[in-house]
């Protein structure tokens, strides 16, 4: 593969869509869904509009938009198999990048966090800003930085080199294999009581591998492009009926508890759905705009090339307590009940704000270790 295919402005688009995807999911995640639940939070903001027993389309908007995060996580892996599956994989390179941005993300949110403290003296209001004011946070970044690491160390020690022993009908066969595995309920239990987390590893390793599947033979491509909308849209669709379900009966055990136990009216407690990296929802939707992704034909953009390189430091600068500490001084709740679209578009702003911020901080990394490279003289004997 020649170097103009390994940046494809409309994969790098991808990635470019899969960052706002988790972004939005943080805020919904670490954020609306604590004030949609949280007691205190509740009570101090005093915003349980859906503490009912009722079932509200707002609520169902956000259990459509939960798998988004996740999606985005197996789109980052995907890529990465289509383009790395079929080659030599450079640690030292990778171990690099991951190193340095973590260092520079974790200077740069003590840096942070202290300018927050001088800036705001009720701090008491911002719960989770402690713990990320201590350069010890660098061992604690983001998960998906070890995930994304565990995968790339296993394709270049076996899996690069097993996945080319195999013919295509072995290759197919080996993926269903750990798909089912990741899959089933038994199997799938075993790994994580293996090791926490294996689970999410071999499902990893599935969608590293299906990158290189689909980059090398293609298996979908005679599969007309409307078939994964309507895929991604019956997901969805099911999502909702999975969610309604959930409610009704929620709604219906609630009133019988009262009914038998002659209990006084309490609030009704809403709960928006969960899903795990694993979970057939996030594979199906991931291939499904992977491949839409795949078939746009676009020139050689380079400033989305440039952009989709900082989407690292953006998920590493966003996906923490301080960040949340910061979102969690809106009430999303109020504006969520009383105007939905005023809602979407506040957080969709508040997305690309955070998408912004992290971007500049990636450039701000880039000159930063020019800087670095152009002064060695100064720390390094010739």
């Amino acid at each position: 593969m020649n170097n103009k295919s390994s940046r494809a402005t409309n994969i790098e688009l991808l990635r470019i869509v899969a960052m706002f995807m988790i972004i939005s999911y943080h805020i919904i995640l670490h954020c609306v869904n604590v004030q949609l639940v949280n007691v205190t939070s509740i009570e101090k903001l005093q915003n349980g509009w859906f503490n009912n027993p009722m079932f509200y389309k707002q609520l169902l908007a956000l259990a459509l938009m939960m798998p988004f995060g996740l999606v985005g996580n197996a789109l980052f892996i995907i890529i990465s198999g289509y383009f790395l599956a079929d080659r030599e994989i450079d640690m030292f390179k990778i171990s690099k990048k991951l190193l340095s941005q973590l260092l520079f993300a974790a200077v740069s949110l003590v840096l942070a966090s202290s300018l927050f403290i001088w800036k705001y003296t009720q701090i008491d209001v911002y719960e989770n800003l402690f713990s990320y004011i201590r350069i010890q946070y660098f061992n604690k970044m983001s998960w998906f930085v070890g995930y994304y690491f565990i995968i790339m160390l296993l394709a270049f020690c076996v899996l690069n080199k097993f996945l080319a022993t195999l013919d295509r009908n072995k290759y197919l066969g080996f993926l269903f294999t750990i798909l089912a595995i990741s899959q089933l309920s038994w199997s799938g239990s075993l790994l994580d009581d293996l090791a926490k987390g294996l689970r999410t590893v071999v499902i990893g390793i599935f969608l590293y591998a299906l990158g290189g599947y689909i980059k090398k033979y293609n298996p979908l491509g005679k599969i007309r492009g409307y078939v994964f909308v309507l895929t991604i849209i019956l997901t969805n669709v099911l999502i909702g009926i999975s969610y309604h379900n959930t409610v009704i009966g929620k709604i219906q055990a609630y009133y019988y508890n009262q009914s038998t136990t002659g209990a006084q009216v309490t609030d009704f407690t809403q709960s928006i759905p969960k899903f795990d990296n694993y979970s057939i929802v996030v594979v199906i939707m991931g291939v499904c705009l992977f491949e839409l992704f795949r078939r746009i034909h676009l020139p050689e953009l380079k400033i989305l090339n440039s952009i989709a390189k900082g989407t690292f430091m953006i998920y590493l600068l966003h996906d923490n307590g301080f960040a949340y500490s910061i979102w969690e001084t809106q009430d999303w709740i109020t504006l969520l009940y009383n105007d939905f679209w005023g809602f979407m578009i506040k957080l969709g702003l508040w997305t690309a704000g955070v998408f912004v911020v992290g971007l500049i901080a990636y450039w701000i990394f880039l000159l930063l270790g020019f800087i670095i490279k152009k002064t060695k003289w100064l720390y390094i004997k010739e």
